[in-house]
């Protein structure tokens, strides 16, 4: 019926806007089972008062066919004794008795188609709740993959992605402009370290110089 295919596509809604707000779609799940089950037992206590109702007015239209019976006598037996006045007086009851009959037969009527009505929902809506309680646990599962993956695809984004290139590069530049400082700190060191022609030259005179006062002092 169109209000059970209304209640799926409303406990669709629910689950994919779960998704879309990242709430939890297991939460929503148990949450529409929970929804229909109060709708079950809103329809049950609904079929039992129009259950009862209709009853009574079936045992009221009872009452009223033996009142109509019961005047219907007395207007004869006053119309045999020549009682024309007590005679129109059980007429006009029975006519009063009628018309109400009538009423609450159609009532009856209108209780019947609605009770017929509130059986077939029933059936069908406790059908509904026994496939959904059946495909809660499938559905659960489907929801719980389906929020991981839209988590997983909002964290590759495109935006995310450059900004982790552009940190890489940050990172290459800074590592390459470490390495230079380092080279050029050894050449620095290497430079102190390693003697010039210049200090070769000096050394050498000194040498010479040394030669000369010990050849001035034989």
């Amino acid at each position: 019926m169109n209000v059970f295919k209304r209640m799926k596509d409303i406990i669709s809604s629910n689950i994919n806007s779960a998704l879309d707000r990242m709430e939890d779609p297991e939460k929503m799940i148990d949450l529409s089972i929970r929804q229909l089950e109060d709708a079950v037992a809103e329809m049950k206590s609904m079929l039992t008062n129009k259950s009862a109702e209709k009853s009574i007015l079936e045992k009221k239209c009872s009452e009223l066919d033996e009142e109509i019976v019961r005047w219907t006598e007395r207007a004869r037996l006053a119309a045999k004794k020549n009682l024309d006045d007590m005679a129109k007086e059980a007429l006009l009851n029975r006519r009063e008795l009628t018309e109400r009959l009538t009423m609450a037969k159609n009532n009856v009527t209108e209780l019947e188609k609605m009770t017929l009505s509130l059986s077939e929902n029933l059936a069908e809506a406790k059908k509904k709740l026994s496939e959904l309680k059946e495909t809660s646990i499938s559905l659960k599962n489907r929801a719980r993959i389906a929020k991981e993956r839209v988590k997983v695809s909002r964290k590759a984004n495109v935006s995310e992605t450059s900004d982790y290139s552009r940190r890489l590069e940050e990172l290459k530049a800074k590592i390459e402009r470490w390495e230079r400082e380092a080279d050029m700190n050894y050449s620095d060191i290497k430079a102190e370290s390693s003697p010039t022609f210049s200090d070769l030259e000096r050394d050498e005179e000194i040498e010479r110089e040394l030669e000369e006062l010990k050849k001035g002092d034989e």
